[in-house]
Protein backbone atom coordinates (compact mmCIF):
# COMPACT_ATOMS: atom_id res chain seq x y z
CA UNK A 1 0.00 0.00 0.00
CA UNK A 2 1.43 3.36 -1.00
CA UNK A 3 2.50 5.56 1.91
CA UNK A 4 3.31 2.64 4.20
CA UNK A 5 7.05 2.13 4.85
CA UNK A 6 8.36 -1.00 6.52
CA UNK A 7 11.63 -0.22 8.33
CA UNK A 8 14.57 -2.49 7.50
CA UNK A 9 18.31 -2.09 7.21
CA UNK A 10 19.33 1.41 6.25
CA UNK A 11 21.36 2.21 3.17
CA UNK A 12 24.30 3.07 5.41
CA UNK A 13 24.12 -0.30 7.16
CA UNK A 14 24.10 -2.16 3.87
CA UNK A 15 27.03 -0.13 2.57
CA UNK A 16 28.99 -0.74 5.78
CA UNK A 17 28.35 -4.45 5.55
CA UNK A 18 29.49 -4.54 1.92
CA UNK A 19 32.69 -2.68 2.86
CA UNK A 20 33.37 -5.04 5.75
CA UNK A 21 33.00 -7.97 3.38
CA UNK A 22 35.59 -6.49 1.00
CA UNK A 23 38.00 -5.70 3.84
CA UNK A 24 37.67 -9.16 5.32
CA UNK A 25 38.35 -10.81 1.96
CA UNK A 26 41.38 -8.58 1.37
CA UNK A 27 42.81 -9.30 4.82
CA UNK A 28 42.31 -13.02 4.38
CA UNK A 29 44.11 -12.99 1.03
CA UNK A 30 46.93 -10.90 2.50
CA UNK A 31 47.26 -13.27 5.44
CA UNK A 32 47.52 -16.29 3.14
CA UNK A 33 50.14 -14.62 0.94
CA UNK A 34 52.08 -13.39 3.95
CA UNK A 35 52.12 -16.84 5.50
CA UNK A 36 53.27 -18.46 2.26
CA UNK A 37 56.02 -15.90 1.64
CA UNK A 38 57.30 -16.15 5.21
CA UNK A 39 57.39 -19.93 5.05
CA UNK A 40 59.65 -19.68 1.99
CA UNK A 41 61.86 -17.08 3.68
CA UNK A 42 62.18 -19.19 6.83
CA UNK A 43 63.09 -22.25 4.76
CA UNK A 44 65.79 -20.30 2.91
CA UNK A 45 67.20 -18.82 6.13
CA UNK A 46 67.29 -22.21 7.80
CA UNK A 47 69.01 -23.74 4.78
CA UNK A 48 71.75 -21.06 4.80
CA UNK A 49 72.27 -20.63 8.54
CA UNK A 50 72.16 -24.24 9.73
CA UNK A 51 75.59 -25.22 8.31
CA UNK A 52 77.20 -22.16 9.92
CA UNK A 53 75.56 -22.87 13.27
CA UNK A 54 76.54 -26.54 13.09
CA UNK A 55 80.21 -25.65 12.47
CA UNK A 56 80.43 -24.19 15.99
CA UNK A 57 82.15 -21.08 17.39
CA UNK A 58 85.70 -22.21 16.47
CA UNK A 59 85.11 -22.18 12.71
CA UNK A 60 87.32 -20.15 10.39
CA UNK A 61 85.57 -17.16 8.85
CA UNK A 62 87.51 -16.78 5.59
CA UNK A 63 86.94 -18.99 2.61
CA UNK A 64 90.07 -20.68 1.21
CA UNK A 65 90.18 -18.21 -1.67
CA UNK A 66 89.84 -15.22 0.68
CA UNK A 67 92.54 -16.52 3.02
CA UNK A 68 94.93 -17.21 0.15
CA UNK A 69 94.45 -13.73 -1.30
CA UNK A 70 95.03 -12.07 2.09
CA UNK A 71 98.18 -14.06 2.87
CA UNK A 72 99.64 -13.62 -0.59
CA UNK A 73 98.94 -9.90 -0.57
CA UNK A 74 100.54 -9.48 2.87
CA UNK A 75 103.65 -11.44 1.85
CA UNK A 76 104.06 -9.40 -1.31
CA UNK A 77 103.68 -6.11 0.56
CA UNK A 78 106.27 -7.14 3.16
CA UNK A 79 108.69 -8.34 0.51
CA UNK A 80 108.36 -5.13 -1.47
CA UNK A 81 108.96 -3.02 1.65
CA UNK A 82 112.02 -5.07 2.62
CA UNK A 83 113.47 -4.75 -0.89
CA UNK A 84 113.05 -0.99 -0.85
CA UNK A 85 114.82 -0.62 2.50
CA UNK A 86 117.61 -3.02 1.52
CA UNK A 87 118.20 -1.15 -1.73
CA UNK A 88 118.32 2.11 0.19
CA UNK A 89 120.98 0.66 2.52
CA UNK A 90 123.10 -0.60 -0.39
CA UNK A 91 122.88 2.78 -2.08
CA UNK A 92 123.97 4.51 1.12
CA UNK A 93 126.92 2.15 1.59
CA UNK A 94 127.98 2.52 -2.05
CA UNK A 95 127.90 6.28 -1.76
CA UNK A 96 130.48 6.07 1.01
CA UNK A 97 132.93 4.03 -1.03
CA UNK A 98 134.81 7.02 -2.49
CA UNK A 99 134.95 9.05 0.69
CA UNK A 100 137.17 9.13 3.75
CA UNK A 101 134.61 7.43 5.95
CA UNK A 102 134.27 3.71 5.52
CA UNK A 103 131.90 1.31 7.19
CA UNK A 104 133.45 -1.63 8.99
CA UNK A 105 133.86 -4.79 6.95
CA UNK A 106 130.64 -6.79 6.74
CA UNK A 107 128.47 -3.93 7.91
CA UNK A 108 126.36 -3.94 4.76
CA UNK A 109 125.58 -7.62 5.05
CA UNK A 110 124.82 -7.23 8.73
CA UNK A 111 122.44 -4.36 8.12
CA UNK A 112 120.73 -6.16 5.25
CA UNK A 113 120.42 -9.29 7.38
CA UNK A 114 118.87 -7.33 10.25
CA UNK A 115 116.39 -5.74 7.86
CA UNK A 116 115.43 -9.13 6.44
CA UNK A 117 114.95 -10.53 9.94
CA UNK A 118 112.80 -7.55 10.94
CA UNK A 119 110.73 -7.95 7.78
CA UNK A 120 110.22 -11.66 8.47
CA UNK A 121 109.02 -10.91 12.01
CA UNK A 122 106.58 -8.29 10.73
CA UNK A 123 105.25 -10.67 8.08
CA UNK A 124 104.78 -13.42 10.64
CA UNK A 125 102.82 -11.05 12.86
CA UNK A 126 100.71 -9.93 9.91
CA UNK A 127 100.00 -13.54 8.95
CA UNK A 128 99.08 -14.33 12.55
CA UNK A 129 96.72 -11.36 12.54
CA UNK A 130 95.01 -12.77 9.44
CA UNK A 131 94.54 -16.07 11.26
CA UNK A 132 93.13 -14.35 14.34
CA UNK A 133 90.81 -12.22 12.25
CA UNK A 134 89.59 -15.30 10.40
CA UNK A 135 88.59 -17.04 13.63
CA UNK A 136 87.01 -13.84 14.99
CA UNK A 137 84.85 -13.61 11.89
CA UNK A 138 84.01 -17.31 12.16
CA UNK A 139 82.83 -16.85 15.75
CA UNK A 140 80.76 -13.81 14.75
CA UNK A 141 79.22 -15.77 11.89
CA UNK A 142 78.34 -18.59 14.29
CA UNK A 143 76.72 -16.16 16.75
CA UNK A 144 74.73 -14.52 13.95
CA UNK A 145 73.56 -17.88 12.60
CA UNK A 146 72.59 -19.17 16.04
CA UNK A 147 70.62 -16.03 16.91
CA UNK A 148 69.05 -15.97 13.46
CA UNK A 149 67.78 -19.54 13.77
CA UNK A 150 66.36 -18.75 17.21
CA UNK A 151 64.72 -15.43 16.32
CA UNK A 152 63.66 -15.92 12.71
CA UNK A 153 60.53 -18.02 13.40
CA UNK A 154 59.18 -15.48 15.90
CA UNK A 155 60.13 -12.47 13.79
CA UNK A 156 58.37 -13.94 10.78
CA UNK A 157 55.44 -15.30 12.79
CA UNK A 158 54.48 -12.02 14.48
CA UNK A 159 53.45 -10.19 11.28
CA UNK A 160 51.57 -13.28 10.08
CA UNK A 161 49.77 -13.56 13.41
CA UNK A 162 48.85 -9.86 13.28
CA UNK A 163 47.53 -10.27 9.75
CA UNK A 164 45.60 -13.34 10.85
CA UNK A 165 44.09 -11.52 13.82
CA UNK A 166 43.08 -8.68 11.53
CA UNK A 167 41.48 -11.14 9.11
CA UNK A 168 39.61 -12.84 11.94
CA UNK A 169 38.50 -9.46 13.27
CA UNK A 170 37.25 -8.49 9.83
CA UNK A 171 35.36 -11.76 9.50
CA UNK A 172 33.80 -11.25 12.95
CA UNK A 173 32.73 -7.73 12.03
CA UNK A 174 31.29 -9.08 8.80
CA UNK A 175 29.26 -11.67 10.67
CA UNK A 176 28.02 -9.13 13.23
CA UNK A 177 27.07 -6.79 10.41
CA UNK A 178 25.13 -9.55 8.71
CA UNK A 179 23.31 -10.38 11.93
CA UNK A 180 22.45 -6.74 12.48
CA UNK A 181 21.07 -6.40 8.95
CA UNK A 182 19.07 -9.61 9.32
CA UNK A 183 17.62 -8.42 12.64
CA UNK A 184 16.77 -5.05 11.12
CA UNK A 185 15.08 -6.63 8.12
CA UNK A 186 13.05 -8.95 10.35
CA UNK A 187 12.18 -6.34 12.98
CA UNK A 188 8.82 -5.60 11.37
CA UNK A 189 7.63 -9.23 11.53
CA UNK A 190 6.66 -9.37 15.22
CA UNK A 191 4.54 -6.18 15.43
CA UNK A 192 2.94 -6.73 12.05
CA UNK A 193 2.28 -10.35 12.96
CA UNK A 194 0.58 -9.23 16.15
CA UNK A 195 -1.58 -6.76 14.21
CA UNK A 196 -2.53 -9.37 11.67
CA UNK A 197 -3.30 -11.82 14.48
CA UNK A 198 -5.53 -9.28 16.20
CA UNK A 199 -7.42 -8.45 13.03
CA UNK A 200 -7.86 -12.12 12.24
CA UNK A 201 -9.10 -12.75 15.77
CA UNK A 202 -11.65 -9.93 15.46
CA UNK A 203 -12.93 -11.21 12.18
CA UNK A 204 -13.22 -14.73 13.55
CA UNK A 205 -15.12 -13.50 16.58
CA UNK A 206 -17.52 -11.52 14.42
CA UNK A 207 -18.33 -14.52 12.32
CA UNK A 208 -18.76 -16.94 15.20
CA UNK A 209 -22.54 -16.32 15.55
CA UNK A 210 -23.42 -17.55 12.08
CA UNK A 211 -23.98 -14.16 10.57
CA UNK A 212 -23.46 -12.08 13.69
CA UNK A 213 -25.87 -10.26 16.05
CA UNK A 214 -28.47 -7.94 14.67
CA UNK A 215 -28.01 -4.23 15.16
CA UNK A 216 -29.66 -2.71 18.22
CA UNK A 217 -33.07 -1.25 17.50
CA UNK A 218 -33.62 -3.34 14.43
CA UNK A 219 -37.00 -5.02 14.38
CA UNK A 220 -37.86 -7.69 11.95
CA UNK A 221 -41.46 -7.22 10.88
CA UNK A 222 -41.24 -9.97 8.41
CA UNK A 223 -40.71 -7.58 5.57
CA UNK A 224 -36.98 -7.15 6.03
CA UNK A 225 -37.41 -3.46 6.81
CA UNK A 226 -36.90 -1.67 10.09
CA UNK A 227 -39.94 -1.52 12.24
Amino acid sequence: MEGIHICGASKEEKTAFANETKVSSLLTSTFQKFAGDNASILSELTHNLTPIESAGPSQFGFSPAEESALRTGTAEQMSAANSQVSNAVRSAVASKGGGTTYLPSGSEESIIGSLAQDSAVKEALAQADITKKGYDIGRQNWQFATEGLMKAPGELENPVTSAGDAALGGAKAEMEGGQAITSANQAWMQPVGAIIGGVAGGLTGGLAGGGGAKPTGFKDSGTGQPG
